[in-house]
């Protein structure tokens, strides 16, 4: 008997065959190795979004805080008249999928103004009583707002942050200030420049 030696068309079949096979394998040896290192990744990044759970204290990634410059009725405004007050207070977001709990107490509310380099106000100087509260539960995605506190164009230092404290009024003739608030240790994501004229 003879030997049958394939054809020319079946030995191309069998090589293609041979080749996908292959070139499967190696592919997904390549796939698995990709999603243990991601896997490895994610359990050690630091920067991954945590989960969070309805009714949770809320994490510092998911805290937006806004610092508004005004007027005493909350109405935003970056230019004052000689005699105009300014007024300082803040929003706050949950910008995440779910309501958690965060601390508004006057105790981790704090605001400063600077100029420059040059530090010129901040309210924890303030002789003003500070109080814990209860934290608030945020919705998310719905910006809450503080009540208005008044900024008497003066500096602070250990001695206050008050007119009544006989502190040194501040240059204006339209000298430029910034404003930055931090709640419970977030600080603005704004720091809106205005100008005293």
């Amino acid at each position: 008997m003879f030997a049958r030696y394939p054809s020319p068309l079946e030995l191309l079949i069998r090589r293609l065959v041979f080749l996908a096979v292959v070139i499967g394998l190696v592919w997904g040896l390549i796939a698995g190795v990709m999603a243990f290192f991601g896997w490895v990744g994610s359990v050690f990044n630091p920067n991954q979004a945590p989960t969070i759970v309805a009714g949770s204290t809320c994490q510092s990634q998911q805290i937006k805080i806004d610092a508004h410059v005004g007027t005493s009725n909350a109405q935003d405004q970056l230019a004052f008249n000689p005699g105009d007050t300014p007024y300082f207070w803040f929003s706050v977001t949950n910008t995440g999928t779910v309501e958690c709990k965060f601390n508004l107490g006057s105790d981790v509310t704090f605001y400063k103004v600077t100029s420059g380099s040059d530090n010129v106000w901040n309210s924890k100087d303030c002789n003003s009583e500070r109080f814990a509260s209860e934290p608030i539960m945020l919705q998310p995605n719905t910006p809450l707002s503080s009540p208005v506190g008044r900024w008497d164009r003066v500096r602070s230092s250990d001695a206050g942050c008050a007119l009544k404290d006989g502190l040194p009024s501040v240059t204006a003739d339209g000298a430029s200030y910034v404003l930055q608030a931090e709640v419970n240790g977030i600080l603005s994501t704004n720091q809106p420049q205005f100008v005293l004229n």
